[in-house]
């Protein structure tokens, strides 16, 4: 899932909120494993791939938020939490994000093969479930838009001020978490800051800015009067088939607390 997505989640657990207005950081906690791959020497293989619920020292406790990220996503992808990472990609996977995936998986293979880069099955199943994720994330700010704009500010502040008042403290966690040099973490962090501003941020929660984003990273030709339709048209039937998102988000939220997460901070 997306920013909006996993900030919403977060907000709205049991004490999220209150947690969060204390400390704004742990919004960029909570998105650090999407955040981080900002970073050419950080990949999402990397900052998705630890153990879900473990037992952290005092010190590193804000590090729990960073798991609720990647509850949030097994959930999404695998349609449960796991104890470890599931590391082997699945095209045929139950989670969420696959099984609504599933009637764009052809209409993308047609894109690509219509402007001569055919691709795989499984290449067209994962796009399939970023797709999902794109459409759920934009359905979910566009229907509660009021609460969303909050919340949009509040992670701009939250990122800004992480990069700055935070920045050592968050560098030092998220270093332990994964293992990775400081300088690193600090490096992603400082980058995050830069790109992903209030304005920037907004451009992205759009259909249109979506669209743009998807074909630029997958390789869809903004050139192709073609393809860009046959995405449009994608993305369209995306936003129809995530109009259940309810149906997500409050048993992510119940599973999430029946495995017992509970920070002490």
């Amino acid at each position: 899932m997306l920013m909006m997505t996993h900030t919403w989640l977060l907000m709205n657990y049991p004490g999220g909120e209150e947690f969060v207005r204390n400390h704004p950081d742990l919004l960029i906690y909570n998105i650090c494993p999407d955040l981080l791959p900002i970073h050419k020497d950080i990949t999402a293989e990397v900052t998705h791939g630890i153990p879900r619920r473990c037992t952290l020292p005092a010190k590193y406790q804000k590090n729990a938020f960073v798991h609720f990220h990647l509850m949030v996503d097994d959930i999404s992808h695998h349609g449960s939490i796991t104890s470890q990472p599931v590391m082997e990609f699945n095209p045929d996977s139950q989670g969420y994000t696959y099984l609504k995936g599933r009637p764009l998986v052809q209409p993308l293979l047609e894109i690509y093969e219509n402007q001569g880069t055919p691709i795989p099955y499984a290449h067209a199943a994962y796009r399939s479930h970023m797709i999902i994720e794109m459409t759920f994330d934009l359905a979910l700010h566009l229907e509660r838009l009021g609460e969303s704009e909050k919340l949009l500010i509040l992670l701009s502040d939250a990122m800004s001020y992480t990069a700055t008042e935070k920045l050592v403290e968050f560098s030092e966690n998220i270093a332990w978490l994964y293992g990775m040099p400081v300088q690193s973490i600090e490096e992603a962090s400082m980058e995050g800051a830069a790109v992903y501003t209030l304005k920037r941020i907004r451009r992205f929660m759009t259909l249109k800015g979506r669209i743009q984003f998807f074909a630029h990273k997958y390789g869809i030709s903004r050139d192709d009067g073609q393809a860009i339709a046959g995405l449009t048209d994608v993305m369209n039937q995306g936003m129809e088939l995530v109009k259940d998102y309810g149906d997500f988000l409050e048993p992510t939220l119940t599973a999430i607390r029946r495995v017992g997460f509970n920070p002490d901070l």
